[in-house]
């Protein structure tokens, strides 16, 4: 092989290659102001004269799949990358629900999170919604350390 082809040849399989897709990157505290935006969540519902909700796990994998993806593409929305809708990730997660609503935003800290959410009236439905009775959040960080934020509100079947 003559030296010219070796490099050429090992630059034709890299740009081959599938991209890598970048990890998703956390906060090292993400399950505390997980903790966090649902007890700021639980108090606005004690506040409204509503029951608490309690954690899922299976809502918090919905959440922080689409927390991923909002930081992966640094931007906040209801749609995933690969076009998948809550009702696509619940499936996924395997939660069946007959009740469930999503908040999303890129926010600086769990307490602006839920001001903000509180602040929007689609959002504070969301949160003060009679029909919920389970929560999931998601965080995650954009390449420039930002967070975006995923509530997931619902009720199984």
């Amino acid at each position: 092989m003559t030296p010219f082809r070796l490099p050429l040849l090992a630059l034709i399989c890299a740009l081959a290659a599938p991209v890598a897709a970048r990890a998703c990157s956390q906060p090292g505290n993400a399950a505390a102001l997980a903790a966090d935006i649902t007890q700021r969540v639980n108090a606005e519902r004690r506040q409204a004269g509503l029951g608490a909700l309690s954690p899922s796990g299976a809502l918090q994998k919905a959440a922080q799949s689409l927390a991923c993806d909002n930081a992966a593409q640094g931007q906040w929305s209801h749609t995933g990358r690969n076009g998948s809708d809550l009702p696509a990730r619940l499936r996924q997660a395997g939660y069946r629900y007959r009740a469930a609503n999503e908040n999303v935003g890129r926010f600086r800290s769990p307490s602006g999170a839920v001001s903000w959410w509180m602040g929007s009236s689609g959002h504070r439905a969301n949160i003060l919604s009679q029909n919920s009775r389970d929560i999931g959040v998601g965080v995650a960080l954009d390449a420039g350390g930002r967070a975006y934020w995923v509530m997931v509100g619902g009720a199984q079947r």
